[in-house]
């Protein structure tokens, strides 16, 4: 190593180690279920050689001054309740640490709730879920390499989940179309919460979410609780954190991904309300205004913004919070040769998408034991898309425009929840949620042979989701749990209508072996631009709507698991599933087509006239996670999928849907050294396998006959790409200051440059197949000031 990395690391590494750097740990000890405060917990933190504790007051509030910062530890206790343990936090001198601690009220024994505190880290936050489901914090997101700080990327490393492609951040849980999964933010159901989205994704290749913002929140693969509904594949249920309301603190963030900003803070001294907010721009757009030449054609235009405003009032009316994210993105791509169908032509395309979401929560105690929390809220979003064909002679050069479309998207939702403590063994939570949605399509397209254009969208339309639910979670003792509820949902579009039971129960005979089993009914409307598919008729000259009467695809999960804490920090789980779906819809002439693929290519999803909900599918698996959390300076994540993924369409034949990679392996884990008292350095590394993605292969006789790519259908989805492979590698530097923490990360992305096949096409002019790849080695930078 040189003589001046190694003087620059010893200089950093001496930044501020003249004396103890300390900070601040306060918050809030609740209730898990009715959110009441408990006064006179206490909170202590471990490992210290002086006595760091306090006692919260009448509201559940503590503070912990003058803690020494790095990697800090708490133990939670109150008479009558759980010992809670929060390992490893991160406390630096630059941000107080806030916190919100949910105590469990004790049944029996005190022995083993000590272990089964211990035993619960990374399960979920909603005690409702008992299977197939995590909680996953902000620190995995930003710690995970290749995950680009994007809690989809970083959920791709769990089991049973995989990414959609390189470019995007699509996910696929347990062979199910990426269409199938929710998002939910501050129990509101959002759309794509993603920059250069496509009509009907749920991806795209930046998160509009951010990080910095979030709480800690969970994650869903199967079975999940009565509470999430319109979905068959997971459900990703966030949380914004609130801000400081003692102290202003600010934080700056440069990196590939954008330029970034942020701030929190109290509106006054003397009133417990505080603000968030946070805006990002395109670090790439910066540098394009600059003029600055990237030796690319398109170069991604974006920016952000997220902001909470927390708002504490008398008791009678409860806590206010209003919050909001938003996202406006776009690109132009020039010079870009036809590469869906294989012509030579250029094409000059641009396409964006814009994004939003605001809402107003209420938080109300109705008694001891019972609270209401209601949110109504706004959401938006606006795909667009414009591309034009550009064909050059010798001599001569002609534009003209191929597609033309707008997708508009506009929202009003209420989520209201009563929750209801019983006892100490049991809780009930009850609620409604009302999705209306007003829709404005355009889309047309050009017939190359015949030179005219065909609409399949031009249309005002609007239609409402209503879903109602309840479910009941009952401790039988220190040993078994349970849970039960059911959900109900209704479309205005159509009266479709679905009852849907969901169950799982929980037995531990040892503290340190659990088993699990779950079940539950699914359902989910189509993407929207779906039902609004016209076909024109030629005789009559108009276009009518054929897909407006299709149903919900429905589905049934049954899940079991074993869960083993072989030690304290490391544990084992296995989890084997069983999903059946039916009503998916299909085309009702024999046909491979199902929307059980939709979203299996980049592009607003495919969609096909006069569907009926006739078509099946299968998904079925077993699923094995390692785990060892953060502790001793490491950790590591092993996990991996043995699945099969079928449907059958209209022709009867049972086919591997498009997600149906067969396999899944996923490795990752980092260190992390102390390099001084308050500086530290971390190196990070992850490694994926799956099985490659499966494609409609191309007839090479028909191609060059037709001088353009044309697939054999007949044999959709039989064949796989070669096996996907990628390691990330990660390193991570954080000098702490008396006032300002900062942190330079190094990120390296498929770091052996494979070439991971993204897709094949029929090139016309030289009569062969055409291979496109996915990203290769790519290294990102981020550097980051907390002060």
């Amino acid at each position: 190593m040189p003589r001046s990395i190694l003087f620059l690391l010893f200089l950093f590494s001496s930044l501020g180690s003249f004396g103890q750097i300390t900070q601040t740990i306060r918050g809030k000890v609740v209730d898990a279920v009715s959110q009441r405060g408990l006064p006179g917990a206490s909170v202590v933190v471990l490992d210290t050689s002086t006595f760091i504790g306090s006692a919260s007051d009448v509201d559940g509030g503590f503070k912990l001054e003058n803690v020494p910062i790095g990697r800090v530890s708490l133990k939670v206790s109150f008479i009558g309740y759980e010992d809670q343990f929060l390992q490893n936090l991160v406390l630096n001198p630059s941000k107080q640490m806030v916190l919100n601690i949910q105590l469990q009220e004790k049944i029996n024994s005190v022995e083993e709730v000590v272990i089964k505190a211990e035993r619960n880290q990374g399960e979920a936050l909603n005690e409702m879920a008992i299977i197939s489901a995590r909680a996953f914090s902000v620190e995995e997101t930003r710690r995970f390499a290749g995950s680009w700080q994007d809690p989809a990327r970083a959920a791709a490393a769990y089991a049973g989940v995989s990414g959609g492609s390189d470019e995007r951040n699509d996910i696929i849980i347990r062979g199910n179309s990426p269409t199938a999964v929710l998002w939910r933010l501050e129990d509101i159901n959002i759309p794509n919460p993603n920059h250069l989205s496509f009509s009907g994704s749920t991806g795209g290749p930046v998160s509009i979410l951010n990080n910095n913002m979030l709480s800690n929140s969970d994650f869903f693969t199967g079975a999940f609780p009565a509470e999430y509904g319109n979905a068959n594949a997971g459900a990703f249920d966030l949380n914004l954190r609130r801000g400081n309301n003692e102290k202003r603190e600010y934080y700056f963030q440069l990196g590939l991904a954008g330029l970034e900003f942020g701030l929190e803070g109290p509106f006054t001294k003397n009133h417990p309300a505080s603000y968030l907010a946070s805006y990002r721009y395109s670090t790439m757009a910066i540098i394009g205004l600059m003029g600055i030449d990237f030796g690319i054609s398109a170069i991604p235009n974006y920016q952000d913004l997220t902001f909470v405003v927390d708002i504490p009032t008398q008791k009678k009316a409860g806590r206010f919070t209003l919050w909001g994210i938003g996202g406006l993105s776009s690109i132009h791509i020039t010079d870009n040769p036809g590469f869906n169908d294989g012509n030579s032509e250029k094409r000059d395309q641009k396409l964006g998408s814009d994004m939003g979401a605001a809402g107003l929560t209420q938080l109300i105690f109705l008694g001891e034991k019972t609270s209401l929390k209601t949110t109504i809220a706004v959401t938006g979003l606006h795909q667009w898309q414009t591309k034009n064909i550009i064909e050059e002679t010798d001599s001569t050069s002609e534009t003209y425009l191929e597609t033309y479309n707008k997708h508009i998207t506009l929202g009003a939702s209420i989520h209201s929840q009563l929750n209801t403590k019983l006892s100490a063994r049991s809780n009930i939570r009850t609620g409604i949620i009302y999705d209306q949605k007003f829709i404005s399509f355009v889309d047309s397209t050009i017939d190359l042979n015949s030179g005219l254009y065909y609409v399949n969208f031009n249309l005002k339309d609007n239609y409402g989701l209503a879903q109602v639910y309840s479910q009941f979670h009952h401790r039988f003792s220190e040993k078994t749990s349970g849970s039960a509820g059911v959900h109900a949902q209704m479309s205005t579009l159509n009266t479709s209508f679905a009852i849907e039971p969901r169950v799982a129960f929980k037995w531990a005979p040892h503290r340190r072996h659990a088993f699990s089993v779950g079940s539950g009914m699914h359902s989910q409307m189509l993407p929207a631009l779906t039902y609004f598919f016209q076909s024109y008729l030629p005789t009559e000259n108009h276009y009518i709507t054929t897909n407006r009467n299709v149903g919900f695809t429905r589905s049934v999960h049954a899940i079991v698991g074993y869960d083993w804490t072989i030690i304290p920090k490391l544990r084992l789980k296995l989890e084997g599933y069983y999903q059946y779906l039916y009503k998916i819809p299909i085309e009702p002439t024999p046909s491979y087509f199902s929307m059980a693929n939709a979203g299996a290519s980049i592009g607003d999803v495919q969609v096909s006239d006069s569907l009926v909900n006739k078509g099946t599918g299968e998904n079925i698996g077993i699923e094995l996670t390692i785990e060892k959390f953060f502790d001793r300076g490491y950790y590591f994540l092993l996990t991996g999928s043995l699945y099969n993924s079928t449907y059958k369409g209209s022709d009867g034949v049972r086919r591997n849907t498009a997600f149906n990679g067969n396999y899944n392996l996923s490795a990752l884990g980092g260190y992390e050294f102390k390099i001084s008292k308050k500086n530290t350095l971390a190196f990070d590394s992850k490694i994926t396998w799956t099985g490659g993605a499966r494609y409609v292969p191309i007839d090479i006789d028909a191609s060059v006959a037709q001088q353009e790519t044309v697939r054999d259908y007949s044999r959709a989805y039989e064949a796989k790409y070669k096996d996907y492979f990628r390691m990330d590698l990660k390193a991570t530097i954080v000098f702490n200051g008396k006032r300002a923490s900062h942190s330079l990360a190094l990120d390296f992305q498929n770091v052996t440059n494979t070439k991971n096949i993204f897709s094949q096409i029929f090139n016309s002019d030289t009569g062969q197949l055409e291979t496109k790849y996915q990203l290769g080695f790519l290294p990102l930078v981020y550097y980051r000031v907390e002060f």
